[in-house]
C-alpha cells in the first residue's frame, strides 16, 4: 500500500494477516519512506525504515482500529535525521450499496522538532463499476488541530479515484 505522508515523501507499507471469525485484526510489518522529493526544501533526503502494527476489529456495522508505525533514518544524502512515529486511527462505518463513511486521521510527531501534526478527518465514499472495472471514488476532508510549522496546511480537501485491482503479490502469500 502507498500512504500519504505530509512531508513529501513515498512511503510503502505491505503485511498480511487473515482475520479470525470473531472479528479481530491484527498485523505486524514494516514500512519505509524513500526520498522522492524533487526540491531538497521539501523532503528529507534520507531513506527510513521502520516497525508498524495494526490492530482492529469487524463489526456488522463496519470496521474500527489503531495503526502506529516508527520510522527512523537509514540511508541518503539528507543532513537531518527522521525520528517520527505515526499514528493512524480508523473508524469506518458501512451502510451498504457501496458507501462508506469514515474518519482516519494521521497523526503525526518528530521526535527531534518535538513537533505534533494533528487532523480531523471525514471522508465519504462510494464503490461503483465504470464497465467492468470497480472504482472507489472518495472526498475526503482535513482539519489540521497542529501543524508541524507555520507553513503548514489548516485545511485539506481531497478527491480520490481509486481503481479496484486484484493485488497479484497477496496471492503469493495465500495457502
Amino acid at each position: 500500500m502507498l500512504r500519504k505522508n505530509p512531508n513529501y515523501r513515498t512511503q510503502w507499507y505491505k503485511f498480511y494477516r487473515k482475520a479470525p471469525k470473531n472479528g479481530f485484526l491484527w498485523a505486524i510489518g514494516g514500512v519505509t519512506t524513500l526520498p522522492t522529493a524533487t526540491d531538497s526544501r521539501l523532503g528529507s533526503g534520507l531513506w527510513s525504515l521502520g516497525p508498524e502494527l495494526l490492530i482492529g476489529k469487524f463489526e456488522k456495522w463496519g470496521v474500527y482500529g489503531i495503526f502506529p508505525s516508527h520510522q527512523w533514518n537509514v540511508a541518503g544524502w539528507g543532513d537531518n535525521d527522521v525520528n517520527v512515529t505515526s499514528i493512524q486511527t480508523f473508524l469506518a462505518v458501512l451502510p451498504g450499496d457501496g458507501w462508506s463513511i469514515s474518519s482516519q486521521p494521521i497523526m503525526n510527531y518528530d521526535w527531534h522538532a518535538e513537533q505534533w501534526t494533528v487532523p480531523v478527518n471525514l471522508t465519504v465514499s462510494k464503490t461503483l463499476k465504470v464497465g467492468k472495472t470497480p472504482l472507489k471514488v472518495a472526498l475526503e476532508a482535513n482539519y489540521y488541530v497542529e501543524q508541524a510549522d507555520a507553513f503548514g496546511p489548516e485545511w485539506m480537501i481531497g478527491l480520490n479515484i481509486t481503481p479496484v485491482v486484484e493485488n497479484f503479490v497477496q496471492n503469493w502469500f495465500r495457502k
